[in-house]
Parts: structure tokens; sequence; C-alpha cells
């Protein structure tokens, strides 16, 4: 495993004739490749709207486990665990099940730990406490050992050395088997996901006009006669689940859009020695703290693949609207 420093002692309580074929074999290649990242169309009449928009991404929603699960590793969580009020090194992997929300995943490090002697609670009731002596966060280079490639990978793990978990923020992922690409389960998490990203440009592609016209409609809510000062942001959320009952992944997506009439500050108290009341002068537009009244749209869509990696159908997270107002920094 790759060595990083040292950290004290830490208690988890929740935590492929040649000249005459080889041009053939490239341009089957080519088509191959082509058809893999293309968008395949999801099957008519299959998209449902989303009812509960407070259900469509779980926040801190953590389940327990057995002793082994099967669920999707993936990488590029900072996002969705941002979303939660939750943080780790820019790398950490999350783990995904049944539309749970990510668990922080530990992997045994023989070499210059990360985290040292951390009780970990196991058990599917966390009746009992495990020490373990050498730990790390677990990332794609610290998992290939065990098969783990791709950004996005559905996996076996064993959890706490087959003792389980309950339901907490994380657990020692002690050993992880890929398990997707087989008879079983022919799919191919990345692939998925890469047609998933693809169906859903052409969605707002498609519904460019109606999603500038919610944006209008929510910026005069938020604004009124005022105008808009920018800047005019796009924020993305990418979550990943495994519903093992239906052996389905499932690959959501969630976007706002935002702008406002804001001023901007440097923030903080007032300072002594500076000229125009002891506040040190506004920045240039777009920098600094920025606050005052905000509007914007949420909207979103997920999209399920069996265990082939055929698209079944889509659920929509309709245009929402909302307003809101920032309050500017803290004064002296």
């Amino acid at each position: 495993m790759l060595s990083m420093p040292s950290t004290d002692s830490q208690i988890l309580e929740a935590p492929t004739m040649k000249s005459l074929t080889r041009p053939i074999a490239t341009a089957v290649g080519m088509v191959v490749c082509a058809a893999l990242l293309s968008a395949a169309p999801v099957p008519k009449d299959t998209d449902e709207p989303v009812v509960d928009r407070k259900k469509y991404l779980p926040n801190r929603e953590y389940q327990p486990r057995s002793g082994k699960v099967v669920g999707i590793a993936v990488s590029d969580v900072t996002a969705i665990m941002g979303r939660d009020g939750r943080s780790s090194q820019a790398d950490a992997l999350g783990f995904s099940s049944d539309a749970g929300s990510y668990n922080w995943m530990y992997v045994p490090m023989d070499d210059m730990p990360q985290i040292t002697n951390l009780f970990v609670r196991v058990g599917e009731k966390g009746e009992e406490k495990v020490t373990y002596p050498k730990l790390g966060m677990a990332t794609l280079k610290r998992i290939e050992p065990w098969g783990v490639k791709n950004a996005y990978t559905l996996v076996e793990v064993e959890v706490n050395d087959g003792k389980g978990a309950p339901a907490d923020e994380a657990f020692v992922a002690s050993k992880m088997t890929v398990v997707e690409g087989t008879k079983t389960r022919p799919l191919k998490v990345d692939d998925c996901v890469a047609k998933a990203k693809a169906l859903y440009a052409t969605y707002r592609k498609d519904s460019a006009k109606s999603l500038d016209d919610a944006m209008a409609k929510a910026m005069k809510d938020a604004l009124g006669e005022a105008k808009a000062t920018g800047p005019r942001e796009t924020k993305e959320v990418l979550y990943l689940t495994w519903l093992t009952k239906e052996q389905r992944l499932v690959v959501a997506f969630q976007t706002t859009v935002t702008d406002g009439a804001y001023s901007f500050s440097p923030g903080g108290a007032f300072r002594k020695g500076l000229p125009g009341g002891n506040r040190p002068p506004p920045p240039p537009v777009g920098e600094g703290v920025r606050y005052g009244p905000e509007g914007g749209i949420e909207y979103g869509r997920r999209y399920e693949f069996d265990a082939k990696g055929v698209a079944t159908g889509t659920k929509t997270l309709a245009v929402e609207g909302f307003k809101r107002v920032l309050p500017p920094p803290p004064g002296p």
C-alpha cells in the first residue's frame, strides 16, 4: 500500500492474412468504441417524475452493513459529500448501495499508515469494538491490488474483516473483489456512467428553452427589477448506487444554477489603520465574499441500468425555482 504520514490515535463512532485484416479490425474497433460511448436511448414511456424531492438524493442516511456487501466504489465524491457537509482528502473513495449515503472506507496499510489505533464499532448493531492499528483512506491507488482500476466499479466488500458494521459514516474495507464484467453481472459501471452523462447532456440540450425560461422567472421572483451582477454559476452533483434486490445501477444527476444582485466584500471585521471607516476597499466585482438577493433553479435526472448494462428507465426531478438572501459577512 502507499505510505502516508502517520496521525495520532483516533476513535470512530460513526465515522487482439495480418496485412489484410488489420484495417478491418481497426475499423471494427472504432465502431465498437463509438457504440460504447454513445448514449443508448432509454426505452420510451419509461420516464417517471420524482415525487419527493427531499428523497431524490440521500443526506446522511447510513445503513448497517453485513460482513460482505455488494455496491459501488466511487471516485469524485467531493461534490456529493460537500452537499452533506462532509469532507476528506480529494482522492478518497465512497461506497454506496441501496440508495444510502456514501460511506467512507478505510483500508489496511502496513507501512506509514495515515491512521493508527482506530477503534471501530463492528457488527450490524455496533455492539463490539475492534482496534485497527494501521489504516488509510481508501483511494484508487490503494485498492488497485484488489483489481479495482476504474473510477466507478461494482465490488463486493468485506466489511470490518467480515464482522459487518452499524449504520455509521465509515467502515474498514478489509478485502475487495470486482464483481462487474462477470456472467451474472456483465455491466461495466464506468461505461454506464459515460452513457448516462451523454444522455443527461442531451436532456439538458433539448430542454434548454424551458430551463432558460425557468431561470428567468426565478431571477424575476428573486430580484424584482434589480439587475443581476453575476457570476452565474452551474453546479452539478453525481450520485451512484447499486440496488441489491433489483440488481440495478442508478446514476443520478442534480444541477443547480444560481445568479443574483450581489454585493462583494473582503469579509471579516473592521481593521484599524485603513481609510474609509477602517474597512478595506471593496474588491473587484465577482471577487470576495458575495451577499445579497439570489435566485436560481434546481433540476435533475436519474438513469437506471440492469445487470447487463442496458438502460431501463429514467426519473426526472422537475425544474424548481428558488430565492434566498445571502447574508453579509460579520461586522466588527
